[in-house]
This record gives structure tokens, sequence and C-alpha cells, in this order.
């Protein structure tokens, strides 16, 4: 008998529930992390600029590292509020996959 056929209703919605919370949990600390790299973000880019114009403003170097700290922001804001769905999909997928090639080869 399958096990997933022998749990009881109660078993089968606190499961869920686990399920939930865990990727509740998961989005919630990506946003908080999301957050502290902005603020360090904002406060090592704001100091790079304050040195960069104190001692040498006639070359503003302090760009580049604004550009390459930026575009990682960014992909990192693309992973926390654009791709979790699409990567709970595609680890649900695979999952379902894998089961599928264990269940033929039992």
């Amino acid at each position: 008998m399958n096990a997933a056929a022998s749990e009881t209703q109660e078993e089968i919605h606190m499961r869920i529930e686990r399920e939930v919370r865990g990727k509740a949990r998961r989005r919630v600390y990506g946003r908080i992390g999301f957050a502290y790299h902005f603020i360090v973000f904002l406060m090592a880019n704001g100091a790079m600029y304050a040195i960069n114009m104190q001692y040498s403003p006639e070359t503003r170097w302090f760009i580049w590292p604004l550009c390459g700290w930026g575009a990682a922001l960014l992909m990192h804001a693309t992973g926390v509020f654009l791709g979790q769905g699409s990567t709970d999909d595609m680890i649900e997928a695979e999952v379902q996959r894998e089961l599928a090639r264990r269940n033929r080869g039992a």
C-alpha cells in the first residue's frame, strides 16, 4: 500500500501546512536578506562616493563599484521578488520526475 494513501486527512492537512509555512519562511528570509543587502549597498556606496569626492573629485571612480554592485543587487532582487515561484515550480517538477523514475524502476 502506498504511504501517501495511508495518510489521514488531518495528516495530509498538517503536511501541506508545514510545506506552505516552509515556503513562506524561505520567502520572508529572502526578503530580509535582500533588505540587509540593500542597506549595506547604500552605506558602502555612500561612503565610497564621499571618499571619492573628498580625495579625488576630478576622477569619478565611485561609479564603477556602484554599477557592479548595483547589477548584483538587481540580480538578487530578481531572484527574491520574481524568481521564487519559478524556482519552486522547477524543484517540484524535478521531484516529480525523480519519483516517477524511481516508481518505474521499483
